[in-house]
């Protein structure tokens, strides 16, 4: 068993130890067991933490979350606002690339329960809406067409979420620049040649 260390740090340290045993297990193959074998504590400093291994999930999930939103910087209008956006969805895109986040998100979270349904509706809500802020200003801005901005937020998501998921469920190695340069080609230039 492990040192003793203060409390935050042995908190981290058994989320960091969930996060790596749900995302190799799946959620409803891991056991609390496994958790504390990863993390090297005894069974009683998991439950000095949490209640039970839906509860450790549901911070998982949380930190994840947090962390994918966090990647996400402000736009400052009098830079380069294309170059923002863009470094944003590469930043996002190669956040959601971690093998532990997208199993975590796209795989495992999904449908565990009403909690765990909840964090992921509350992450894609905001992602949906800070987007179409983004589109918002954007067409204040003269730079983004007239439209449902609602729907084009969704389709952005969409073509970031797509590409991660679709690569970790075939196995292949996802280049978040390709990804990015699709998107800002069919923002920018559309799809069909009329």
């Amino acid at each position: 068993m492990s040192r003793s260390l203060p409390a935050e740090q042995r908190r981290n340290q058994l989320l960091d130890a969930a996060r790596m045993v749900f995302a190799r297990d799946g959620y409803h193959r891991a056991g609390v067991s496994d958790i504390i074998e990863q993390a090297g504590v005894a069974r009683g400093t998991f439950y000095n933490y949490f209640d039970s291994k839906r509860a450790i999930f549901h911070e998982v999930l949380v930190v994840v979350v947090d962390d994918l939103a966090g990647s996400v910087q402000p736009i400052d209008v009098g830079g380069d606002i294309l170059a923002q956006a863009r470094a944003n969805v590469r930043a996002v895109l190669t956040a959601a690339l971690d093998p532990q986040v997208a199993r975590l998100l796209l795989a495992e979270a999904v449908g565990v329960d009403e909690e765990g349904d909840e964090v992921l509706r509350a992450f894609y809500g905001d992602a949906v809406d800070r987007i179409q802020t983004a589109l918002e200003l954007g067409r204040r801005l003269g730079v983004v067409r007239e439209g449902d901005l609602r729907v084009a937020a969704r389709c952005v998501l969409g073509m970031v979420k797509e590409n991660v998921f679709l690569g970790a469920l075939m196995g292949q190695q996802v280049d978040p620049d390709a990804v990015v340069d699709e998107i800002y080609a069919f923002m920018t230039q559309g799809l069909l040649k009329l």
